[in-house]
């Protein structure tokens, strides 16, 4: 009966596993910008993108679905190849979507409305058809031994598409012919369907591996919405001092201590990303202090100083939370005890 008992108990930790591991980390929203952006940069051109696959037009596809996925984005005014080619004549046009940049960056200088160039190459932009004649057993069921038998055969065929796209790109400042940034490796994506027949063709996914490109892409050159994974417990803490280079983490705090730590730990996706710090007494709304703050890249991890003693001279000794706002909303909360 003993080990019946520890049998079920087992059973109910294990049950409950599932909801505490995905308790450990938390979705939040972040704005996530280029390394190399700055305010100043607005305007910029996408120009065809070089071809070095063997389908006919894939720099074009490609460029042009970049430039109207940049269009919508709003990062920047985007200039894709029909506004060029109404404003340059056909001479510069072909040097402007050369593969010279320099000259490239002189032709642009000259319409003087545009700051930066997006060149780029598709390397791989591939898609294949594997078809096979299958054959499978139909059953039959006898009613008066209860057993199955094999009635005949199904022969059907099975279709396997697949897609390989593969790009770089690189942002040419106009101004000097730099380069601001470039991809450190090719952004590619594989796409497949299969079955009888497949959900979608070759062409299908051949598109959708172009679109998740110019995804990857659009994350590395423009500024976008995104969440990230946090976890509460090890990445939102609170500390007394930091000695040696390590935070001495505690949740109990002397009503005359001067010094409490708000650890946090965030990627460098955060960076430049503005973020709000509030203290209130547990079950109460009324925020004791609060710092506004903007996360660098750099940091890593950083505890942000608020003073025990400021706020229990507002709220007395008990129960509090520091409270962690991405947005309107509280998105991470850390209870601390004041005694």
């Amino acid at each position: 009966m003993r080990g019946l008992r520890r049998f079920v108990g087992l059973m109910a930790i294990l049950s409950v596993m599932p909801a505490i591991l995905a308790g450990c980390s938390k979705k939040i929203w972040i704005t996530q910008y280029p390394e190399f952006y700055t305010a100043e940069l607005k305007n910029i051109a996408v120009v065809p993108f070089r071809n070095r696959s063997s389908v006919r037009g894939a720099g074009d596809v490609v460029s042009d679905s970049l430039a109207a996925t940049l269009m919508s984005n709003g990062t920047y005014k985007v200039f894709n190849r029909n506004h060029l080619k109404s404003l340059l004549d056909e001479r510069d046009l072909q040097i402007a979507f050369g593969s010279n940049t320099s000259a490239a960056a002189a032709k642009f200088r000259q319409l003087g409305n545009v700051q930066a160039i997006l060149v780029g190459a598709v390397n791989t932009y591939a898609a294949t058809a594997n078809r096979q004649r299958k054959r499978d057993p139909v059953y039959g069921y006898n009613p008066q031994t209860g057993a199955s038998y094999v009635s005949g055969y199904r022969t059907y065929e099975w279709t396997r598409y697949e897609a390989n796209v593969a790009v770089t790109a690189a942002l040419i400042r106009v101004s000097d012919g730099s380069t601001i940034y470039s991809t450190p490796g090719p952004a590619q994506a594989n796409w497949w369907a299969e079955g009888s027949p497949p959900k979608l063709d070759a062409y299908g996914c051949l598109n959708n591996a172009t679109n998740n490109v110019v995804s990857q892409l659009l994350e590395q050159f423009a500024i976008v919405r995104r969440q990230i994974k946090v976890n509460p417990a090890k990445d939102f803490r609170t500390a007394s001092e930091l000695y040696d280079n390590k935070w001495t983490f505690t949740d109990v705090f002397g009503a005359a201590d001067e010094e409490m730590y708000v650890v946090l730990k965030l990627p460098a996706s955060c960076d430049r990303n503005r973020f709000r710090l509030a203290v209130v007494r547990k079950g109460e709304r009324k925020d004791l202090v609060s710092q506004q703050i903007v996360w660098d890249k750099q940091y890593g991890s950083y505890g942000y100083l608020f003073r025990p003693k400021e706020i229990a001279a507002g709220g007395g000794p008990g129960q509090y939370e520091v409270k962690f706002y991405s947005g309107q909303e509280p998105v991470l909360k850390h209870a601390f005890r004041i005694r």
